[in-house]
């Protein structure tokens, strides 16, 4: 058997680290698109883009004024950066030669809220914040990314988002799941799923494998969702 160490980190807080090196812990991760790249954030408030084929850092990108909390990739060489300094923002990759860059296209959000989770919708239809006032704000995906309003089902700030198909999920501080269902840009909360003892942290989700077989109002999910409380509880969920 094989074995590829991909990448290694330090975290090292204050004190100077080589480029290739994210000098605080690390916040996330994202696969681009087509699998090519991966995007590493970290509270030293850079995202650090790597070619997955050789495991070589291309890019440093200094992002935001305070810990980067959450990336996520888009399609098309898009990617959302989330930060504590209360902003998202837009970035689109660019060839550069044998190497690429990342511009800043726009400034999705800026409040005095920590962003603390982004997701984005089947397709690339949408773009959600979660923050910590308890908020999940969305976008539209097309050129100039509209607003698309403001979810508001938790008390306590949002820190995990998933989306798949029509539904989006948000978990939260105050130990609850809501369930959302897209129609358009109209999101109504269908669901809260109760049952952790702490905050929720972290959800996955991936279809069923023996739904849609009446066709997209048929179509169910498994979600995964991982708390504090130090239990990984698994839902189905029907759109």
């Amino acid at each position: 058997m094989t074995v590829v160490l991909l990448l290694c980190f330090q975290v090292r807080r204050h004190k100077t680290a080589l480029w290739i090196r994210h000098s605080d812990a690390v916040s996330c991760l994202s696969l681009s698109e087509d699998k090519t790249y991966l995007y590493s954030a970290s509270w030293d408030r850079t995202i650090k883009v790597w070619r997955i084929s050789d495991s070589r850092c291309l890019e440093s990108i200094h992002a935001h004024d305070d810990a980067v909390n959450s990336v996520v990739c888009g399609d098309g060489g898009v990617m959302f950066s989330g930060s504590a300094d209360g902003t998202v923002k837009v970035w689109r990759r660019e060839m550069r030669g044998k190497g690429l860059k990342h511009a800043a296209v726009k400034t999705l959000l800026k409040q005095e809220y920590a962003v603390t989770a982004l997701a984005v919708g089947e397709a690339g239809s949408m773009v959600y914040c979660g923050a910590s006032d308890g908020l999940v704000n969305c976008w539209g995906s097309g050129k100039n990314y509209a607003h698309g309003g403001v979810l508001k089902g938790h008390k306590l700030a949002v820190l995990c988002l998933a989306a798949a198909g029509t539904l989006v999920f948000s978990g939260s501080a105050d130990k609850t799941l809501c369930v959302w269902k897209r129609e358009g840009v109209i999101h109504t909360c269908v669901s809260v799923l109760t049952g952790h003892n702490g905050p929720l942290k972290c959800l996955a989700v991936e279809e069923n494998r023996e739904s849609g077989e009446k066709g997209e109002q048929d179509r169910r999910w498994v979600l995964y969702s991982g708390s504090l409380d130090k239990s990984v509880k698994i839902w189905s969920v029907s759109e």
